[in-house]
């Protein structure tokens, strides 16, 4: 019976599988398939009066947040796509279908992006990224992304070796990710942590535009909306002050500080402890003292009267019955003072580790508050807002602070809707977004690969810009 079940069970995941190859889509484009011609007449429909098409490799449809934003530009490729999106369903990474894409879509696109960078871990990466130049324009970009480890100097995924072999059919170029400039669309389920990149590359770019002139802020952002173009010029210093604290109490520094209270806390309780056997320490000492002068009394004194009536008086000194057991105290008080004695060593050992761990978190505090700072210094438009850079461990921590106490103000507030300046801005620069902005935020490879990296943590992301060369026209005619 087991085996019958397990044979009706490798059918049923073979029938699924066959199923799932072939089952139709409700996508407008299907690789292999026959839906071709009212493919190209929906693109043609959706993307004749626009000038860019950006493509997204992996976004399965499932859920897109950003539906609104993207929706003018983008089209999907994936195994499979739900009804409300234009795209192509079937395997990108079927080196074919590239060349039978290339030859059906009536426009060449303009930037590609791999969705949660399924590309990046890939046996054949190289090979997708050189068969995409088929569908890009000139000057197109392939957009992904990968990890830079700052300790060993190199990517994660990326070597030297690869960079050279695709050298020979783009130009490559590197931002650093800030969740606005790479913008990768995640249109399927997000993290916090990605919602909160989103929100701090959002606000960075608020105080890029900032602090731009006028005529510069169509270089910045190519597609500004004319909302924002207005808007951005009449920023007061407190929203300023309010976004750049923002910006920089990261998750990590938020996650330092409570760990360094919590052991500045611990400290102080020990600390306490410490104080108080510092005390039973002191008065003990002081009570042994007293039997011992009594003890050297008794041997003097009990030479020249009775014992009977030494320990008599003793009496009156010490309590009933001391006479009988000033030896026994004595010894009881001393095995105490070595107790406490004891717990004072464990309690100072304890301070001494405490101190180095709260020494070692205040020096990563301090690291990831000039980690944070970074982009202030290396980009010229944010870097009037350094002024409001604070260096005190006290500052920093109080900043932080306060910032999060903001955000949890305005998450519980109830103002019926009413919709913020930041949010609004927001809005705005999602719908300015387009692929130049990426090189209008390129990052030299020689300041990623700077030997100076004290200031930065252990790892870096980094988007990777494949832009097609010019040369490279004739491939795809």
């Amino acid at each position: 019976m087991k085996r019958v079940c397990s044979i009706s069970a490798v059918f049923l995941i073979i029938a699924y599988v066959i199923f799932r190859e072939n089952a139709p889509s409700s996508s407008v484009y299907v690789i292999p398939g026959d839906h071709s011609e009212n493919f190209v007449k929906e693109f043609s429909r959706r993307f004749d009066d626009k000038d860019e098409v950006w493509l997204v490799l992996g976004n399965r449809g499932i859920t897109n947040y950003y539906v609104e934003r993207f929706s003018k530009n983008w089209i999907f490729w994936a195994d499979h796509l739900s009804a409300d999106n234009i795209g192509i369903s079937g395997n990108f990474l079927n080196l074919e279908n590239w060349s039978h894409v290339s030859k059906i879509l009536p426009k060449k696109v303009k930037y590609i992006a791999a969705d949660f960078n399924e590309l990046v871990d890939y046996p054949g990466r190289n090979d997708i990224i050189v068969s995409a130049k088929e569908v890009l324009d000139i000057d197109g970009i392939f957009c992904i992304e990968d990890v830079y480890n700052n300790k060993e100097g190199m990517f994660e995924h990326f070597t030297d070796k690869d960079f050279q072999m695709l050298s020979q059919d783009f130009d490559i170029k590197y931002a650093v990710y800030d969740g606005y400039v790479s913008a990768l669309p995640y249109t399927s389920s997000q993290s916090s942590s990605k919602r909160l990149d989103m929100y701090k590359g959002l606000e960075t770019m608020i105080l890029r535009l900032s602090s731009t002139k006028a005529e510069e802020k169509k270089k910045l952002l190519p597609c500004i909306t004319k909302a924002l173009y207005d808007r951005s010029s009449s920023i007061d210093k407190k929203l300023t002050e309010k976004l750049v604290r923002n910006i920089v109490t990261s998750p990590r520094l938020v996650r330092l500080i409570q760990k360094y209270e919590n052991l500045i806390e611990k400290s102080n309780k020990i600390t306490v402890d410490f104080e108080k056997e510092e005390k039973e320490i002191t008065a003990l000492k002081s009570e042994i003292s007293r039997f011992e002068k009594v003890g050297n009394i008794v041997d003097s004194a009990s030479k020249k009267l009775s014992t009977f009536t030494f320990f008599n008086n003793l009496s009156t000194v010490f309590g009933k019955g001391s006479s009988k057991d000033i030896q026994e105290k004595l010894n009881e008080d001393q095995n105490k003072l070595s107790s406490h004695e004891e717990n004072l060593k464990e309690l100072k050992t304890q301070l001494k580790f405490i101190k180095k761990d709260s020494d070692a978190i205040r020096d990563e505090i301090l690291k990831c508050n000039e980690e944070s700072y970074e982009k202030f210094e290396r980009d010229e438009y944010l870097k009037p807002y350094l002024k409001y850079k604070k260096i005190e461990l006290d500052d920093i921590i109080k900043n932080s602070k306060r910032a999060s106490k903001e955000f949890w103000r305005e998450y519980g507030s109830s103002d019926g809707g009413a919709i913020s300046e930041i949010e609004f801005l927001s809005k705005e620069l999602e719908k300015s977004w387009s692929p130049d902005v990426l090189i209008q935020n390129e990052v030299p490879i020689e300041h990623i690969k700077s030997k100076d990296r004290r200031r930065m943590a252990d790892k870096s992301r980094i988007v990777i810009m494949f832009i097609k060369k010019r040369d490279q026209q004739s491939d795809v005619n």
